[in-house]
């Protein structure tokens, strides 16, 4: 009599184990919501010889914000959005504000900055891998005398061109994440020991420093920029870097309530200029831009799940395309920096999906 009993409180008890993954029949049905990605491989030292490249690179895997949203359908990945600009070592202008964009993440920029400075025979007084920080040593460039590196003459030219004689001259420089992933930006600043008072190493913000010399940054800046992107020094990892890139300035979260936002790591000056440099490159139509209340209205079509390129947008609301809906992007501030939420007319939320499909849009033109 023991045997029917145990079968029927199997059988009224354990009926969830159909259906759940820890009884005798596991459900995988949902298991790609919790999927991540493996990390590199690594080569023992003893084993290295030499640069070892995958023929067939996997891209990147973006992790998917809230697969949850889609029941019953497995998420598909963000659309791709033809942007000429990212592949490219540039220089990025905000007002007086100038800094590098290499499309390479932080660890191997550090040592690309470290190698360009020693082959030009400058030495650094102070570097801190974990800040990105370095500024060098201090340096007599006479603006009568001939100099074989790039360094000292573009100081010697810039101080001939302002009349600046007198003086000892450095850089400084500060390597950190750029907007997207595996990007970074490099903030450069030129200081002449008789203009101010050396600022102590330790500060590790250059964003508040002005260069004695806007010519010498712009001119520093782009024999830099020109080295990296020869790729002259060697693709190497610093592995005393690895701090420097935490997180990226621009990321897609969700707020309180669920809904999703692109936070922006930035001041409210570049957030705003980085939302209407992302619509221009898009070539979005916008309909009202008011930076008081950190609002844009714009003009997107319905469906967003197409590989696109610069224009597309417009070209589908000049051809009679898909019906087109009118956004706002509202910027808003929050803990470190501002957050941008996607809304329809009324300010209103979007339906999940097409809110975060719109701010992955946003993302993808922002650099």
């Amino acid at each position: 009599m023991i045997r029917p009993v145990v079968v029927l409180l199997l059988l009224v008890a354990g009926c969830s184990w159909f259906s759940d993954d820890k009884g005798i029949f596991v459900d995988k049905s949902d298991d790609y919501l919790q999927a991540t990605q493996n990390p590199p491989l690594q080569i023992p030292p003893t084993l290295n010889a030499g640069p070892i490249e995958d023929p067939f690179p996997i891209p990147e895997i973006t992790d998917r914000l809230r697969p949850e949203y889609y029941p019953g359908q497995p998420p598909r990945p963000d659309t791709i959005y033809a942007n000429d600009n990212r592949d490219e070592v540039r220089i990025q202008r905000l007002g007086e504000r100038r800094w590098l964009v290499v499309p390479e993440p932080p660890t191997t920029v550090w040592p690309k900055v470290k190698q360009f400075l020693a082959e030009n025979g400058v030495g650094l007084a102070w570097e801190s891998p974990s800040q990105g920080r370095l500024d060098t040593d201090w340096l007599q460039v006479d603006a009568a005398q001939s100099y074989r590196d790039v360094i000292r003459g573009v100081i010697r030219d810039g101080k001939t061109a302002e009349q600046l004689d007198d003086g000892q001259d450095r850089l400084r420089i500060r390597v950190e994440p750029g907007l997207r992933e595996r990007t970074t930006e490099v903030h450069l600043r030129y200081e002449n020991s008789e203009f101010a008072p050396p600022s102590p190493p330790e500060i590790g913000d250059l964003a508040n420093v002005a260069s004695h010399s806007a010519t010498i940054e712009q001119e520093a800046l782009t024999e830099l920029g020109a080295y990296i992107a020869a790729r002259v020094a060697q693709q190497t990892v610093s592995m005393v870097a690895q701090d420097i890139g935490d997180e990226v300035k621009s990321s897609i979260d969700i707020d309180a309530h669920g809904d999703p936002v692109l936070r922006l790591r930035l001041d409210r000056e570049r957030a705003w200029a980085t939302l209407g440099q992302a619509l221009a490159r898009a070539e979005i139509d916008v309909l009202e831009a008011n930076e008081q209340a950190g609002r844009f209205l714009i003009t997107l079509p319905e469906n967003l799940d197409v590989e696109s390129e610069p224009g597309f947008f417009r070209r589908l609301f000049t051809l009679g395309g898909p019906d087109m809906r009118d956004l706002r992007l509202q910027l808003q501030p929050t803990d470190g920096g501002f957050v941008v939420s996607a809304l329809d007319a009324n300010g209103n939320a979007l339906e999940r999906e097409f809110g975060q499909q719109v701010l992955v849009l946003i993302r993808e033109y922002a650099s």
